[in-house]
């Protein structure tokens, strides 16, 4: 089973705070050129998107050198719905958590925020990782973390220390994402394949999730 893990990118979504909104405008039309070609205009951190080390750190690597491997693997959907707002996903939780995270490449956190998109609530106090969860994360030698939330930092957080341990530990990090159909799944192949552009500090991405459902199971035992 496939399923798609993206938000459409469409002039009214939600964006960060301060992010141009982006916007389409037909570039061909079928009555005036013959074909239909849309211009879009949009900030590289759009919707479903995922960071690049470059887009915090002076040294850090872009998207477009990154190898293709590092945005497929397999990703276990740990749900932390259950913590209040403003809530915490601590270290300690983690490593409650390590024996499912043993064979992940990817950790994606479903905050339940996915449930508020296109909500103004969709902008306030969403569970984020602290540095000492951050910290841990990098050390469990993982390709990236994801979150169905605006970030992996609060909008308060100036510094954005989540973002730059995790980068700076060579993570990548995906925002955004729709969990809502796989949380709770350690069996998950994850596959997030950024825009390629030069220099892409951060870019869409298609992210999809592909598993076995019981279905598949039951009738290998038949």
């Amino acid at each position: 089973m496939i399923i798609d893990l993206t938000h459409t990118i469409k002039p009214d979504m939600p964006v960060y705070p301060s992010t141009i909104r982006p916007s389409m405008a037909p570039a061909g039309t079928l009555t005036r050129d013959g074909y239909r070609e849309t211009l879009i205009s949009m900030a590289s951190h759009t919707g479903t998107h995922m960071d690049a080390p470059s887009h915090l750190l002076r040294e850090g690597s872009s998207l477009d050198v990154l190898p293709v491997s590092q945005f497929c693997g397999r990703a276990v959907v740990l749900d932390v719905s259950g913590l209040p707002e403003g809530g915490i996903i601590t270290a300690d939780y983690l490593q409650e958590q390590s024996s499912s995270m043993l064979s992940a490449d990817f950790v994606l956190f479903y905050t339940g925020w996915e449930k508020r998109w296109g909500c103004d609530s969709y902008y306030d106090a969403f569970p984020v990782p602290d540095a000492e969860a951050a910290r841990y994360l990098v050390s469990c030698g993982l390709k990236g973390v994801g979150t169905d939330a605006l970030s992996v930092d609060t909008l308060q957080a100036a510094r954005r220390d989540c973002h730059r341990i995790l980068l700076d530990g060579g993570l990548v990090i995906l925002e955004n994402l729709c969990l809502r159909k796989i949380v709770g799944r350690d069996d998950v192949m994850l596959f997030a394949l950024p825009l390629k552009f030069e220099k892409a500090d951060g870019a869409p991405v298609r992210a999809v999730a592909e598993f076995r459902d019981f279905s598949d199971r039951e009738r290998e035992g038949e």
